[in-house]
């Protein structure tokens, strides 16, 4: 009988990809990824694919910044870049993951460095699995999470700082500090964020007008929906439509 194979052997001897890659296609409703050091998607699991209603494909060779919302990918991108540089993993973090266009919810977030065999850093892997925000999620972002399902149960009010603020119990300054920690940006901007990827979302069903998904998201007046609209996306919803059908 052959003397037993030591684990760090049997590594050394596995062909690359069984695991990091099969059975992270296994895993429901928990997304896995892996990034090299310039942020670029190497391997992410079919979870973390219909999340986004993309293919694997179009996601692999793709960055943060050219898949979420700005305020989303830079909180990302920062974390991603602590591990890569430190080689030092982030734990249970709870923060916020577009779960598909025009929605995003808690997940709770783990990311470890990837070494090279001479023990450099070559890259990042992360697992993120969904947080019921009110009883996972405790102390100072708490509050947040608060905020942020107040903003998705209103999005067909004119939302103002000072009205999510109430709602939360906590002063504008107080929410502002918050939103800034957390998101990298304030309470209003976090909003008109929510409300145009929610209009983006309705404006590729043609059977509402461009006015009506305006006023379904709080924008009774087109003027300023249109206004709202351009200064996210660049481009009117009338122009944003047309690229969709084109």
């Amino acid at each position: 009988m052959q003397p037993s194979m030591k684990p760090s052997d049997f590594f050394d001897q596995l062909h690359p990809g069984q695991i990091s890659t099969v059975l992270m296609d296994l895993l429901p409703d928990i997304i896995t990824y892996i990034k090299d050091l310039d942020g670029r998607y190497v391997h992410v699991n079919r979870a973390f694919a219909e999340t986004l209603q993309r293919g694997a494909d179009e996601i692999v060779g793709k960055t943060d910044a050219e898949l979420f919302v700005a305020e989303l990918a830079t909180n990302y991108i920062q974390d991603d870049t602590t591990v890569c540089q430190s080689g030092v993993p982030i734990m249970e973090k709870a923060e916020l993951v577009t779960h598909r266009p025009g929605i995003v919810r808690w997940y709770i977030t783990n990311k470890i460095p990837l070494h090279q065999r001479d023990g450099q850093v070559i890259g990042m892997a992360g697992l993120s699995r969904p947080s019921n925000a009110h009883q996972r999620v405790s102390g100072p972002i708490a509050s947040v999470s608060k905020a942020v399902d107040y903003i998705y149960e209103h999005l067909d009010e004119s939302l103002g700082v000072d009205q999510l603020a109430d709602a939360c119990g906590l002063s504008i300054s107080s929410l502002e500090r918050h939103f800034k920690k957390h998101f990298g940006c304030t309470p209003g901007r976090f909003i008109s964020q929510v409300k145009i990827s929610a209009a983006c979302r309705m404006l590729a069903d043609t059977s509402y007008s461009i006015a009506s998904v305006g006023e379904q998201l709080g924008y009774p007046d087109p003027v300023v929906f249109s206004r709202a609209f351009k200064r996210e996306m660049k481009m009117t919803p009338s122009v944003y439509r047309k690229s969709l059908l084109a």
